[in-house]
């Protein structure tokens, strides 16, 4: 009986072990734009770019240094 309830504990933690394990180890996550009125570059990679009229910030090296301006509803009109 042991032997039987061995291997299904063993089998069992297994399985535990690869629900807990990473799926995808090349998967990152990455960080959204940050909105500041006032934009500012970080580091020697970020750089401004402007898209849809707004100024951002991006960066290649650092992707949590991206950032973009407040929303302006006064310059739409």
């Amino acid at each position: 009986m042991s032997g039987v309830l061995g291997r299904t504990i063993s089998q069992g933690s297994l399985l535990i072990r690869q629900f807990l394990t990473a799926r995808n180890p090349a998967f990152q996550e990455v960080a959204g734009f940050k909105v500041k009125s006032r934009l500012k570059l970080r580091c020697r990679c970020c750089y401004f770019i402007r898209v849809n009229g707004r100024l951002h910030v991006e960066c290649n090296e650092n992707p949590r240094h991206k950032a973009r301006e407040v929303f302006d509803v006064k310059k739409l009109w």
